[in-house]
């Protein structure tokens, strides 16, 4: 024979069993016996234990399907089949077939509870294959069955509720096997490896699709076998195609060389096409296909239902690209009408979303024993079709494929937003520990559970890390509440993950936090362990925070308020009330050592100094990054409000403010030039200390750190650019107008906090303040403003006090333009126009713009960015003007 003659014999084959299928008619016996007829002498089934040609395999079925419709008089009952991937079992599922009886398929592996409901839901004759070996010869020819008689009940897998038994007829059967040549091109000449046990719908589809079409069935039980051995199972029996779930193919081919991408194998020399369906498919799994076994080879993303049999393919030839993102389900498949209809029940355009439905002869014919829910999903149509109501979500992209978008009673409401777990455990599958995902949905509580089996042979990430990680993908709002990290899935017996045994996530107990301390530690914890709520007594490792995540926490409280705490420490009391106690004895012990003026030496050094005014609310300590960052050993002096750290009154104003600075100044320093920097309202109260000194004939080089203007002083310069005064004497410094403020803001140099003095603070900030709650505070907070420096608070509090009154005294202030020029260091983020400070600092401003935030710019790694500003507007400012005038203020208050 010539390669020419054995190159399209393949196809004389197809064509004669395509004869021979038309001939024998629309029901499974008939053509699987018309098929076994034809292909006598060739393999049917070959496992690694033996094998059974076609001609062996029908004469078995034929006789054993009368034996078996001898002990089972009543045709309607079902037979019931312990089903494993060995001959015996195949014999015993086209036995029941051939004997005219409805088939239930019994997994090996399936609880006894499952089973039992089974049994008795189907009302089966269970007779196991050997049992079936044994049954007495029956002479009786049994009556051909017709192409709508039931062949077999498929039983939902149950994951997300009891299992129903679906009625499939001998009609739909033979449509599978169309399937199979039409879309994954099942020819004679194949050899198909089904690695789903027969007992899956999609195990038994593949059985039909192999044998109808004249194929040989390669059989290993993947539940029994190990997968190790498999793909050199695979290249010597020559499989050109294989056929799998989603979940096996991942565990198969993890260890596989190339896996990691490291590299790719020769693959296997003869597969052609490999299949996955049962569970969602993602661009992965064509990747690691591709790296492993799959060199030249076709993906395919095969979808259906219990109710509908097939319902999509989605071919991906080699040199097709792969969208990252799960796989399309793809082409209907065949003798099947999709649509995608709304609420009314009309066809909605293409792209958008709506309820699958599906129109075919070749449907299910109901669930068994359930005329309600029959009634309700299916819809019996005047032309033979039936019209099913899959309950599913989905749409058709531009190019005709059809998109599955999950259960249409799987979406749930998170804080008003409606959220698809679909769209979650996708961006779940795609974190770098990820081996599989699931989501759960609690509609109740309105919350999402985020389940991540790991390898922990690799890495074994926490809750907190994996939070952090899915920041990068997903609002906020959708970011699952709970975080479950497994080492595997529990799985029903089709190998599909079994949610209800999924553990649920540890219960928590949230007590409200007491006090601002604790309240802002709470705000921190929820940032770093990606929560939206912390109660005072939750352990922080049970929260899901790691080591790593707690240096964090701690390198947070050092930067915002210069406290160092040890992981020592944290670990005896891991609890936001117990963390709150050590922060609050850290700042008193503090207090009891500053100094009693506002001036602290931040470094030590010879020459000329450098008075550094710190922010409001801020102390003299939160300049200690930028400090250590600046070039040069001269002395760094550091300044900070009155009564911050040491009981004191608070300056009024921030003329006061100015003038008890330079009396701490000249302790130091009594005559100029003198070196000035102030950030944020420090800024404010040295660039008055150079208009006060330069009223006196001195001269101050004077750097601005993202100094911001208040609305209110930035419209009294604008109106004073038309004519208006700007400086004023009225301001005595003596009283303030108590603010009417916010309760919550951002500390510079601290926190977050919720500004509540008494009754406690409840929740974290999360949680909204009723009207009652809020406007007790804003009293209680104009109170302590309007007293701020006499009392001793928690740190966390004398800090967001002392903001507040920063705040009032910058938008109350008049300052008193300064003739010399300064230079604005502003974070990329500063809104500010440059030329308003012209109106302040006459002689000229020039702007240096810095990497980082209005907090970040004085933190690493943006610190040394800003320092390095700061060293440079000093030296190119050496050349201050000589001040001239007056001396126009006194020393007093």
């Amino acid at each position: 024979m010539t390669s020419a003659e054995t190159a399209i014999q393949p196809r004389r084959a197809e064509s004669h069993l395509q004869a021979v299928r038309d001939a024998a008619g629309e029901t499974v016996v008939a053509q699987w016996l018309a098929v076994a007829a034809a292909r006598a002498e060739a393999v049917a089934v070959r496992t690694p234990d033996g094998s059974i040609t076609y001609a062996e395999l029908a004469a078995r079925a034929q006789d054993r399907g009368r034996a078996i419709a001898a002990a089972v008089p009543d045709r309607d009952r079902p037979v019931a089949v312990e089903t494993e991937s060995d001959i015996d079992s195949v014999a015993a599922i086209l036995a029941v077939l051939c004997s005219g009886r409805p088939l239930v398929l019994l997994d090996p592996f399936l609880p006894d509870d499952r089973r039992g409901h089974i049994l008795e839901l189907s009302g089966a004759r269970e007779l196991s294959p050997a049992e079936i070996r044994a049954l007495p010869a029956a002479p009786e020819p049994v009556p051909e069955p017709a192409p709508g008689d039931i062949a077999v009940l498929i039983f939902t897998s149950g994951s997300t509720g009891r299992p129903k038994g679906v009625a499939h007829t001998q009609r739909g059967w033979t449509n599978q096997a169309r399937d199979g040549r039409e879309f994954m091109g099942l020819r004679p000449d194949d050899r198909a490896a089904v690695l789903l046990p027969l007992s899956f719908g999609a195990g038994f589809d593949c059985l039909v699709m192999t044998l109808i079409n004249g194929a040989t069935m390669l059989l290993w039980d993947v539940r029994r076998r190990s997968a190790a051995d498999l793909r050199d199972w695979l290249d010597r029996e020559a499989a050109t195609t294989a056929h799998a779930t989603p979940s096996l193919l991942r565990a198969w081919l993890a260890g596989s060389p190339g896996a990691d991408g490291a590299g790719r194998t020769g693959g296997l020399n003869d597969l052609r096409l490999l299949s996955v369906c049962g569970e969602p498919s993602h661009h992965s799994d064509v990747e690691l296909a591709r790296r492993t076994v799959l060199s030249r080879g076709t993906f395919c993303c095969w979808s259906g239902s219990s109710e509908t049999g097939d319902l999509a393919f989605n071919l991906f030839p080699r040199d097709r690209a792969v969208v990252p993102g799960p796989l399309a389900a793809g082409t209907p498949a065949a003798g099947k009408r999709i649509r995608i209809v709304g609420d009314d029940g009309d066809d909605v355009p293409v792209g958008q979303t709506g309820e699958i439905v599906v129109e075919s002869r070749y449907l299910a014919a109901g669930y068994h024993r359930d005329r309600a829910l029959t009634a309700d999903r299916f819809v019996r149509l005047d032309d033979g079709r039936t019209r099913f109501y899959t309950g599913d979500l989905g749409r058709f992209d531009e190019t005709g494929d059809l998109l599955l978008l999950g259960r249409l009673d799987d979406a749930i409401k998170v804080r008003g937003y409606r959220v698809e777990p679909a769209e979650v455990e996708f961006a779940l599958r795609q974190l770098p520990w990820a081996v599989d995902a699931a989501v759960v949905a609690d509609r109740d509580a309105g919350e999402l559970t985020g389940y991540l089996a790991v390898d922990p042979a690799t890495w074994a990430p926490a809750p907190s890390e994996v939070r952090a990680a899915l920041r990068d993908s997903l609002p906020e709002w959708m970011a699952p509440r709970h975080i479950v990290v497994l080492t595997e899935f529990p799985r029903t017996e089709r190998g599909k993950v079994d949610r209800a045994a999924l553990p649920p996530p540890p219960e928590r107990v949230i007590e409200p936090v007491r006090g601002p301390t604790e309240a802002a530690l709470a705000a921190l914890w929820c940032t770093v362990l990606g929560l939206d709520e912390v109660g005072r007594s939750e352990d922080f490792t049970a929260l899901g925070g790691d080591s790593l995540a707690a240096a964090r926490m701690l390198a947070d409280l050092r930067d915002r308020w210069l406290v160092d705490l040890s992981t020592a420490e944290f670990a005896e009391t891991p609890t936001v009330a117990g963390l709150a106690v050590l922060l609050d004895d850290a700042h008193r012990d503090r207090a009891q050592t500053a100094a009693r003026g506002t001036l602290s030496r931040l470094r030590d050094g010879t020459g000329v100094p450098l008075f550094f005014a710190a922010g409001a609310g801020s102390p003299a300590a939160a300049l200690l990054p930028v400090v250590r960052e600046l070039p040069g050993d001269g002395p760094v002096y550091g300044l900070q409000a009155h009564g911050l750290e040491q009981r004191g009154r608070a300056d009024r104003s921030i003329r006061a403010a100015a003038r008890r600075a330079i009396r701490e100044i000249r302790a130091v320093q009594p005559a100029g030039p003198y070196r000035f920097a102030g950030y944020s309202y420090g800024g404010f109260v040295m660039l008055e200390a150079a208009a006060i000194l330069h009223g006196r004939g001195e001269r101050a080089n004077v750097v601005l750190i993202d100094t911001l203007f208040e609305p209110e002083l930035r419209a009294r310069l604008a109106a004073g650019r038309d004519g208006d005064a700007v400086a004023g004497t009225a301001d005595t410094g003596d009283t303030l107008p108590l603010p009417d403020r916010r309760t919550t803001g951002t500390v510079t140099g601290a926190a977050t906090v919720t500004a509540s003095a008494v009754p406690p603070a409840r929740g974290t900030g999360a949680r909204r303040l009723s009207a009652w709650n809020r406007a007790w505070n804003r009293a209680a907070m104009r109170f302590l403003v309007a007293t701020a420096g006499l009392w001793r608070l928690p740190a966390t509090l004398q800090w967001t006090v002392f903001w507040d009154l920063g705040r009032a005294l910058i938008r109350q202030h008049r300052p008193t333009p300064y003739p010399g020029s300064v230079t604005m260091i502003a974070a990329e983020s500063n809104p500010d126009d440059p030329a308003t400070w012209s109106l302040l600092a006459t002689g000229g401003v020039t702007e240096v713009r810095v990497p980082g935030d209005h907090h970040s710019m004085m933190r690493a790694p943006f610190a040394a960015g800003t320092a390095a500003a700061v060293h440079a507007a000093l030296a190119a400012n050496t050349g201050a003007e000589e001040g001239t005038g007056d001396d126009e203020y006194s020393d007093d208050e």
